[in-house]
C-alpha cells in the first residue's frame, strides 16, 4: 500500500515539473490602442474649437462657428465661402438674429460635409436658425453618408422625421415632415449605434429605425448637412462624437498605419 501511494506521489511530481503536460492557453490579442503621440496626431488632422480623443479612438469635436475662424472650415468641403454662395460665412448683419452673432450659412439647395470619416458609431448634433419660414417639401437634415461617392443617406430632418435621401431629395421618411419657421432655434442632430439611427431634438430621441433596406451596407462613413427648397438659414455651432475610422485616420498618418497593419498581423496569427 506505501509503494503504491509513493508511486502515485512520483508521478504527480513529474507531471508539475514538466511544463509539457499541460500546455498554458494562448494569450489573446488586446485590443487596439492608441499611443497618446498618435491621439495628437490625429487631433493635428482637424482645425475644430475643441477637441479631444481617447485612446480607444473616440473623438469629439466641437465647432464654434459664430466665432468666424475661418480655419474651422477647413475641415468640411465645399468650405464656407463668400456672398452668393451656398455654404458661406455670414457678414455683418446677415448673420445677425436672435441669440446669434454669426455663424456659417446655408442657402437653396445643397449639402455640406464634414471631412472626417467615421465608424457608423457616431453622433452630431447642431443649431439651426432659418431667416425664412418654411414651403412644404423643405427640409434641412443632419445626414450620414457611406458606400462609394456617400451615395447611401440616411438624415435627421430637423430632428422631427428620419429621412432616407438620394443626393439631396429625400425619398421616403417616418414621421411628419416639420414646418420651418422664421428664426426659431432648431437645435437637433443624429445618432447612429449598434445598428440604429435615431433623430434627435435637445438631445431626446424622436424617430428610430434599424430597417436594413434604410441602413443596407451600413460601413464607415461621413457625416454633414444636406437641404433642399427654399432655405436660408444659419449655423452657429456644432458638434460631433463618435468613433474615427482608424483605417481613414492611419492613411494619413504613416506609422499608425504600420502600427495597426502590425496588430491585425499579430490578430491573424493569434486566430490560426
Amino acid at each position: 500500500m506505501l509503494s503504491a501511494i509513493l508511486l502515485v506521489c512520483s508521478l504527480h511530481a513529474a507531471a508539475m515539473a514538466n511544463p509539457q503536460a499541460d500546455p498554458a492557453p494562448e494569450t489573446a490579442v488586446s485590443s487596439f490602442q492608441l499611443t497618446e503621440e498618435e491621439q495628437e496626431r490625429v487631433l493635428d488632422l482637424f482645425q475644430a474649437t475643441d477637441e479631444k480623443i481617447s485612446k480607444d479612438g473616440v473623438l469629439e469635436l466641437v465647432y464654434n462657428f459664430e466665432s468666424e475662424h475661418q480655419s474651422l472650415g477647413d475641415d468640411w468641403f465645399p468650405p464656407p465661402g463668400n456672398r452668393g454662395q451656398k455654404v458661406r460665412w455670414s457678414r455683418d448683419w446677415e448673420g445677425n438674429c436672435e441669440g446669434v452673432n454669426g455663424g456659417v450659412i446655408v442657402s437653396d439647395s445643397g449639402q455640406w460635409f464634414h471631412s472626417g470619416v467615421w465608424q457608423p458609431d457616431v453622433r452630431m448634433e447642431l443649431t439651426y436658425v432659418s431667416f425664412l419660414g418654411g414651403r412644404r417639401g423643405d427640409m434641412v437634415a443632419a445626414v450620414f453618408a457611406w458606400s462609394k461617392k456617400l451615395r447611401q443617406r440616411v438624415g435627421s430632418n430637423l430632428g422631427r422625421q428620419l429621412v432616407r435621401i438620394s443626393g439631396t431629395k429625400a425619398t421616403g421618411g417616418v414621421g411628419p415632415a416639420p414646418v420651418i419657421v422664421y428664426e426659431d432655434h432648431h437645435k437637433f442632430g443624429f445618432e447612429l449605434k449598434d445598428g440604429s439611427f435615431s433623430t434627435l431634438i435637445n438631445g431626446n430621441v424622436k424617430q428610430q429605425t434599424d430597417n436594413k433596406k434604410v441602413l443596407k451596407n451600413l460601413g464607415p462613413g461621413q457625416v454633414g448637412l444636406v437641404w433642399r427648397g427654399t432655405i436660408s438659414g444659419i449655423v452657429p455651432e456644432l458638434k460631433i462624437r463618435g468613433k474615427i475610422d482608424l483605417d481613414w485616420a492611419a492613411d494619413q498618418i504613416p506609422p499608425l498605419r504600420k502600427r495597426l497593419d502590425q496588430h491585425r498581423e499579430q490578430i491573424a496569427a493569434a486566430g490560426r
